[in-house]
């Protein structure tokens, strides 16, 4: 029967992450393999005897850690909570009528796991509270009567910092646990996780005791954490030079051909996207900048990115706006039609909403806040509210 609880309870932690990654990869799951050290106070008195002086001695034997091996689930509700369920096998030494055995317990139980640092990448601290069922099959004794005493009144008792006042507990009972712990990541897939939790029983029959885990920890689906750069665009001009050796009596042309390296960001590209007057056509000679602010975003297939359209501060609001968003979506399917997939991109206009320079300011300098900007979007329910309400 025990050890049929023992394979249910480890088959539980190992197939509940699989059955959460098949119903949903949108959210990360982790799982985890590792070791533990638990803190369960095991005692003995044994070799009670009094002497020729008539003293009485014996022997205390205690044990006070024990090692097991850990597994690790956690499932990802929101960015900032996880619910997690461990588990842990542990081989406990002990003594029992004056020899040492061999024992052993399975604990395993839920968790919730509070993450309050959602912006950090790759150390990833938390609180977790939870509650676990325990079962032992060693003893755990904290007051007996000393074997050998002919008078039969001499007890021995001992306590630890977990359980003043406890006499014995039980082979098995249920406790909540509080505990913190951090996950570092090695990379995107693969981290370390370290951990501790204090366990305190439900009643009277249990017993108090804290355990530490550390171990491997394995992510899978999700939300990449590697941070995607700034879209930038490597372009190679090649000029072209000819230098002309002249020899006796033929003429020898060689060509040598030198690559001269430039950078421009996708802001740099859009300075150079311009449309007719009062209209959201756009001009003949922004058609090749758009292509290559096409192969540009098609680099990162994985980002999102936001086409947002701008007017100057001079004229109607209603009409700036309805004028800024035909630029903003003329873009947009310009780079449709460039391959650029509809899911990496949507548009919006602002109309005047963000223009810098006042109505009555000169026309060449109010001309800087006449444009269509493509900015990237990093945070998923930003770009979800972009998609659903375009």
């Amino acid at each position: 029967m025990k050890n049929k609880l023992i394979l249910m309870a480890m088959s539980i932690i190992l197939l509940c992450p699989w059955r959460a990654y098949s119903q949903n990869s949108s959210h990360a799951f982790e799982f985890g393999l590792g070791g533990s050290a638990i803190n369960h106070t095991r005692n003995m008195v044994s070799d009670f005897h009094q002497t020729p002086g008539g003293d009485y001695v014996f022997t205390l034997e205690e044990k006070l850690l024990y090692g097991g091996v850990s597994l690790y689930s956690a499932y990802e509700l929101k960015n900032w909570l996880y619910a997690d369920l461990q588990g842990t096998f542990g081989l406990a030494r002990f003594y029992d009528s004056g020899s040492m055995k061999q024992g052993y317990s399975i604990m395993a139980g839920p968790g919730i796991q509070f993450r309050p640092f959602v912006r950090s990448e790759w150390i990833q601290p938390y609180i977790r509270l939870g509650v676990s069922y325990y079962h032992k099959n060693f003893p755990a004794f904290y007051f007996g009567q000393f074997k050998g005493d002919i008078t039969k009144e001499s007890v021995w008792k001992a306590e630890d910092a977990w359980n003043k006042g406890t006499t014995f507990d039980s082979d098995n009972y249920v406790p909540v646990s509080a505990g913190i712990g951090l996950v570092g990541w090695l990379g995107d897939k693969v981290g370390v996780r370290i951990g501790g939790d204090y366990m305190r029983t439900l009643g009277s029959k249990g017993a108090n005791f804290a355990m530490g885990s550390a171990g491997l920890v394995f992510r899978f689906g999700g939300k990449r954490k590697r941070s995607m750069p700034q879209p930038v665009e490597t372009v190679v001009e090649k000029i072209v030079e000819k230098e002309v050796v002249k020899e006796v009596p033929v003429e020898v042309v060689k060509e040598v051909v030198r690559e001269v390296r430039s950078q421009k960001t996708l802001a740099e590209l859009m300075d150079n996207v311009t449309f007719d007057f009062d209209k959201a056509v756009i001009t003949p000679e922004s058609e090749s900048v758009l292509d290559e602010v096409a192969q540009v975003i098609l680099k990162f297939p994985e980002s999102k990115f936001l086409i947002s359209g701008h007017t100057d501060a001079r004229g109607d609001v209603s009409y700036n706006e309805r004028l800024s968003e035909a630029r903003a979506k003329a873009v947009y399917k310009a780079l449709l039609n460039r391959g650029v997939p509809e899911a990496m991109i949507c548009y919006r206009g602002f109309g005047k909403r963000t223009a810098i320079v006042p109505a009555g300011s000169d026309d060449n300098l109010r001309r800087g806040d006449r444009k269509v900007v493509i900015e990237q979007v990093t945070w998923e329910p930003l770009w979800n509210y972009l998609k659903n309400n375009n």
